[in-house]
C-alpha cells in the first residue's frame, strides 16, 4: 500500500470476518485488534455485508482504522484497503436484518419483501432463497406458489419447470404429471401435445423407433457422436464494422459478398474429416442405429456417408 494514496479521513467502518478465520484457538470474544493484509474495509454496514457475505457463516464488526487506508480502484463503492483494525463492537444479527433487508418480518438477508425466510427473495412469504415472486419453497423461482427449484411460471411441484402447475421436472407448460413434457395436462414423460398418457414413442431418423430413450442415451452409437466437431461461433467481418453496426445493417446475416458474421454453425470439412478419421468399428456402430439414413444423417450432421 503506498502512503500518497493513504486516505486519513476515514476512521471508522465494518468489516465482514468468517467463521472459519480462527487461528490458533482464538474466537470472536478474543478479537481487540484484527489484522490481515489488504482486508476490505466499508464506510457502510448495507455494502459491507452485500459484497462481502457468499453464504458461509460470518460476522461483521465495527472497526477503528490504525492503520494506512487505501481506496479499492477497481471499486466504485466506498470499498478501502487496509492491514489492521481495531474491533469496536460486533453488529448484531437484528441489526444485519433491519438494514439488510427492505421488507419486513424476515429471517435472512437481502430479502424485498416480507415474511421470507432465507435470502435475496424478492416478494413475499418465500422458504429459500433467490426467489421472484411469492409463497415460493425452493431456490431460485421465478413466480409464485412453486415447490422445488429453478421454476418459471406458478404452482410448480419440482425443478426446472416452466409453466403453471406441473408436477415432476423440466416441463414446459400447464398441469402436467411427469417429466419432460412440453404442452398441457400430459400424463408422463417426454410428451409433446396435450392429454398424452405414458411416454410417446422416441423417434429416430423421422421414425417410430424400436429402441427407447433411455436405451438411446446409453448406446455407444451417441457416445461417439457427441465427440464429433461442435458447433463454433466466429466474428469475420472485412467490412470494418463492429458486430453491433452490422447486426443494424438491413441485409444482416443474408449476404455472402459481405462477408458477414458466422453464426453458431458447424464446419463441415472438420466433422467430415474427423468422421473419415473413425475406424471402420466405431463407424458401423454408428451406422447400425436403428432406420439409420444416410440422407437424414447428412442433412443434420454434415457429414456425408457413401
Amino acid at each position: 500500500m503506498s502512503e500518497e494514496t493513504n486516505t486519513p479521513s476515514i476512521k471508522r467502518g465494518f468489516i465482514l470476518i468468517r467463521d472459519d478465520f480462527q487461528r490458533e484457538g482464538e474466537s470472536y470474544a478474543d478479537l481487540s485488534e484484527y489484522e490481515q493484509e489488504d482486508m476490505f474495509l466499508y464506510t457502510r454496514l448495507r455494502e459491507c455485508f452485500l459484497y462481502e457475505y457468499n453464504g458461509s457463516p460470518c460476522r461483521v464488526f465495527e472497526v477503528d482504522v490504525i492503520d494506512d487506508i487505501e481506496k479499492d480502484p477497481d471499486s466504485r463503492k466506498d470499498r478501502y484497503y487496509t492491514n489492521k483494525v481495531r474491533i469496536m463492537r460486533m453488529v448484531p444479527q437484528e441489526k444485519l436484518m433491519q438494514e439488510l433487508n427492505i421488507g419486513h418480518n424476515c429471517t435472512g438477508y437481502c430479502n424485498s419483501g416480507d415474511d421470507n425466510i432465507g435470502d435475496s427473495n424478492s416478494g413475499y412469504g418465500n422458504m429459500g432463497s433467490k426467489n421472484s415472486g411469492s409463497f415460493n419453497i425452493g431456490d431460485v423461482n421465478s413466480g409464485s406458489f412453486n415447490a422445488g427449484d429453478c421454476n418459471v411460471g406458478e404452482g410448480n411441484v419440482g425443478y426446472y419447470n416452466s409453466g403453471e402447475r406441473n408436477n415432476g421436472n423440466h416441463n414446459a407448460g400447464c398441469c402436467n404429471n411427469g417429466d419432460f413434457n412440453a404442452g398441457d395436462f400430459n400424463c408422463g414423460n417426454y410428451n409433446s401435445g396435450a392429454f398424452c398418457t405414458g411416454e410417446t414413442p422416441f423417434m429416430l431418423f423421422n421414425q417410430p423407433s424400436p429402441i427407447s430413450r433411455d436405451d438411446w442415451m446409453n448406446s455407444e452409437a451417441r457416445d461417439i457422436l457427441i465427440l464429433m466437431p461442435k458447433k463454433s461461433t466466429k466474428w469475420n467481418n472485412t467490412m470494418g464494422l463492429t458486430e453491433k453496426e452490422f447486426q443494424a445493417q438491413p441485409i444482416y446475416g443474408g449476404d455472402e459478398q459481405l462477408d458477414g458474421p458466422t453464426v453458431p454453425h458447424y464446419d463441415k470439412a472438420d466433422r467430415q474429416a474427423w468422421w473419415d478419421s473413425l475406424p471402420e468399428e466405431k463407424k458401423n456402430i454408428v451406422k447400425s442405429i436403428p432406420g439409420f439414413d444416410n440422407e437424414i444423417f447428412e442433412e443434420c450432421t454434415g457429414i456425408h456417408i457413401d
